[in-house]
This record gives structure tokens, C-alpha cells and sequence, in this order.
């Protein structure tokens, strides 16, 4: 797979399933880097990044794309 422009695939963190949500959960996801477009210059691929949850859009294989500018944040250490 070869993302475009300003596109980025990224594979979600998995979430736990039957959990309480809690009242101040937040509208951010994170996620490993897959592949860049030609014209992202703030991440690469294997990144761990954090995005706005609606922002993203369902690809293949368990994948979700997102553009640059929904991209909040790479997290260190992972």
C-alpha cells in the first residue's frame, strides 16, 4: 500500500472491549505509523502518533487513514 499527498495509514492501538466509559474520556486515538504520502513532513512510518478520533477513516486490513493536520502528536518511547 502506498499512501498519497498528505495521507498517513496508521494501525490503531488496540482497545480493550467491555470497558466502562468513563465520563472525561477524551476524542484522541493512537496508533502505529504505517506509510506516509509524499507530502507529510512531521512523521514516518513506525512513528506511534496520537489523532482526533473522528478523523479517521476505515482502510483495509484493520487500517485508518488520516491527514497530516489530524495528527495531535508522536509519543516517545514507544
Amino acid at each position: 500500500m502506498k499512501a498519497i499527498l498528505d495521507r498517513v495509514f496508521i494501525k490503531p492501538d488496540e482497545v480493550k472491549k467491555n470497558i466502562i466509559i468513563r465520563e472525561d474520556d477524551n476524542d484522541t486515538k493512537s496508533g502505529m505509523v504505517v506509510c506516509v504520502g509524499e507530502n507529510v513532513k512531521s512523521v514516518k512510518s513506525g512513528d506511534h502518533v496520537i489523532y482526533f478520533k473522528w478523523d479517521d477513516l476505515p482502510a483495509v486490513d484493520g487500517l485508518v487513514v488520516v491527514r497530516e493536520n489530524s495528527l495531535l502528536g508522536v509519543l516517545d518511547g514507544k
